[in-house]
């Protein structure tokens, strides 16, 4: 592959992995903007998980299509730049966007943090401080794997047409 189909690659894979996180964005929004609503909450799930899923299968049957090459690679950097954007966007709610999600957040471990001996109050709460950072790799982790997975499985429909398959007239033929 020459260094200018490469960097067409990886502008591309910027381009849908951009789409394929404002599909997450837009519903992590909604589910941001109603708080305390459970039946939100799961349908935002779903939906964010259902569309992401068809946009990302999209996405590499598209540039099969255009290049004839295992999508695979391609695939995986799309779900690097939306898993990074994403996982970008959870941490800025947190911190700035929506400050009364860190105040949901705080109150629910100050629940919790009622089972704990009060020696690891502390850590709990130095945790908290660093709650953001922690949502971002947390993201950036989750979404690049769950995409992992989904690329993963796309990509096994896709077969490369190589004369060196195997594959022979005589087989086709049978």
């Amino acid at each position: 592959m020459s260094t200018q189909n490469n960097g067409s690659m990886w502008s591309q894979a910027a381009l849908k992995g951009l789409l394929l996180a404002l599909v997450t964005v837009a519903c992590n929004t909604v589910t941001y903007l109603v708080p305390g609503n459970g039946f939100v909450s799961i349908l935002m799930f779903l939906v964010r998980t259902a569309a992401s899923i068809w946009l990302l299968v999209s996405f590499m049957k598209q540039y099969h299509a255009a290049t004839g090459q295992n999508p695979f690679n391609f695939g995986l950097a799309v779900v690097l730049f939306s898993s990074f954007i994403c996982a970008f966007y959870d941490a800025a709610a947190l911190a700035w966007i929506f400050p009364g999600l860190m105040d949901q957040v705080n109150e629910a471990m100050a629940q919790s943090m009622s089972m704990f001996p009060s020696s690891q109050q502390g850590i709990l709460d130095n945790m908290m401080e660093h709650y953001p950072r922690i949502a971002f790799f947390s993201t950036l982790i989750k979404d690049f794997l769950f995409g992992l997975i989904v690329a993963a499985i796309a990509n096994s429909s896709y077969k490369s047409k190589s004369p060196f398959d195997g594959d022979s007239q005589e087989d086709e033929l049978a």
